[in-house]
């Protein structure tokens, strides 16, 4: 019988916990598809800058352009809370027989569990940025991520929403929103926006599967909850925490991500605390903050309906 709970699981918990945590987050979908981060900001704010004057001719007479650049829109974040507990009731630790025995059979495996619970929050909750991209103003501008979109400069604006279906004439379309973007000032900035997300499983993927494929079998690969297709032209992500069957986004993973996760604090356990009743607990907890901090204008979104 054991009647108390040894000290020194404590620490084995705690290393093993946060070690543990840490790679469950490293293969996490959200590195792929947000700018993920540490901070030490509980509250911060992002100010974007709109695209301005640049390079041009000059003559002997003439002053070389500086290349600057006019601030655009404020976006604030607050970081918020998040945790979970393990709990060893009197009676476990009365019916093992030792400390081994303890860890092997409650503890480690109610550890792995908390683990793997808390790096599937931190991804279904980052997704929300593109399950309420269509409808929820998330924008710095106070619009949805994927509408239309005023640069605060000039007042020109862009529009990378749609309601196209999944599909040839989807990868056609955007295509035609990437070679003809433009900054602020009219300037061409052309981008490939050739990551694709959807939900796993939904008819989105089907048909971008069959679009991408082709004659040739496309290269997969899953890394943590998300299923990778490769056809070494466009990636396709699917998540199973897309909630739309229909919708699809894109993005350029080599430009600027607007879309940012960052952790005010990695998921931690807490020292152990001891009820009245004699259970044990150890609390772990971790914050974090994500949203859309810059204009979206490398993302793009179809409702797909």
């Amino acid at each position: 019988m054991l009647n108390n709970y040894p000290a020194h699981l404590d620490e084995k918990v705690r290393v093993s916990f946060e070690m543990e945590s840490e790679e469950a987050l490293n293969n996490s979908a959200i590195n792929v598809l947000f700018d993920v981060g540490n901070t030490n900001d509980y509250s911060e704010g992002f100010t974007g800058m709109e695209w301005g004057t640049g390079v041009d001719y000059f003559g002997e007479s003439a002053n070389i352009n500086d290349v600057t650049n006019a601030e655009s829109y404020t976006a604030i974040l607050v970081s918020d809370e998040f945790g979970g507990k393990i709990i060893v009731t009197r009676k476990e630790m009365n019916n093992v027989p030792d400390a081994t025995t303890l860890f092997n059979k409650v503890i480690s495996k109610r550890k792995t569990t908390l683990i793997s619970d808390t790096a599937n929050f931190v991804e279904e909750q980052a997704m929300e940025m593109l399950n309420l991209g269509h409808t929820t103003q998330l924008a710095p501008d106070s619009v949805a991520i994927f509408g239309t979109h005023t640069y605060k400069s000039t007042g020109a604006a862009f529009t990378n929403t749609s309601t196209t279906v999944a599909g040839e004439a989807a990868l056609t379309e955007l295509e035609a929103y990437a070679g003809n973007f433009k900054d602020a000032n009219g300037k061409p900035i052309p981008f490939s926006p050739k990551t694709l997300i959807v939900k796993k499983g939904g008819s989105a993927s089907v048909s971008f599967r069959k679009v991408l494929a082709g004659d040739n079998k496309l290269q997969a690969a899953t890394i943590g909850n998300v299923n990778i297709y490769n056809n070494g032209d466009y990636t396709l992500i699917e998540s199973p925490f897309v909630t739309s069957d229909t919708a699809w986004y894109a993005m350029d993973t080599r430009k600027d991500n607007a879309l940012i996760v960052d952790f005010v604090k990695r998921p931690s356990l807490n020292p152990r605390i001891t009820r009245e009743n004699l259970d044990e607990v150890t609390i772990q907890d971790g914050s974090f903050k994500f949203g859309c901090v810059y204009l979206p204008m490398f993302w793009y979104g179809s409702t797909g309906v």
